[in-house]
């Protein structure tokens, strides 16, 4: 019996072997140096933005910083005249919204107010209203303004409040009632 070996088959598919390793290596070489260059390149950006984000904070603290040695600069000592002051505009002032609101609640009805002003320390109301057959005008409007003074909204600043006048007029037929009053702020000294 005899034996032969083929040498270059053998030889052949060792060689396939190889190249395919050989392949395999460089394919995974290419992929590992692509994914190399993308971590750079992402690292890179990254590196990029946390400087652009250093600067714009850097920037902002120069801001600051200018402003605080601005306002070192600009400083100013307050004086117990600029604390008098200040406290006058504190306890003088007057909220509006509950004045109105309290005058709007209690006006009677068909009279409306049609001017109203204030002048330190005067409150001045103008408005008017058409006179009932009873002819009851100088009762309701003394009923209206003492529902104004009882008032704790209103009474709270404007402490006398008294009726300057009242003319009786002819609107087109119907009778109607001018009026006017004041009220002072007792709490404020006349300029």
């Amino acid at each position: 019996m005899k034996y032969s070996i083929n040498l270059v088959r053998k030889l052949r598919e060792e060689e396939k072997r190889a190249e395919a390793r050989r392949l395999r290596t460089v394919v995974l070489s290419f992929i590992c140096f692509g994914a190399l260059c993308l971590a750079l390149i992402y690292s890179a950006f990254q590196v990029l933005d946390m400087e652009r984000v250093l600067q714009d904070e850097r920037n902002k603290l120069a801001r600051i910083e200018a402003e605080y040695r601005k306002y070192q600069k600009t400083r100013m000592i307050v004086t117990k005249a600029d604390i008098e002051l200040l406290d006058g505009l504190q306890n003088g002032r007057i909220f509006w919204t509950k004045k109105l609101a309290a005058m709007a609640f209690h006006l009677p009805e068909n009279y409306w107010i049609t001017r109203f002003g204030y002048k330190s320390p005067t409150y001045k109301v103008d408005g008017f209203g058409y006179i009932s057959p009873e002819q009851e005008q100088l009762i309701t409007l003394d009923n209206y303004l003492n529902k104004l003074r009882n008032d704790s909204t209103f009474a709270d600043k404007f402490i006398v409040t008294f009726l300057n006048s009242t003319v009786r007029e002819d609107e087109r037929g119907k009778m109607r009632v001018s009026f006017d009053f004041s009220s002072e702020n007792r709490g404020v000294k006349k300029q």
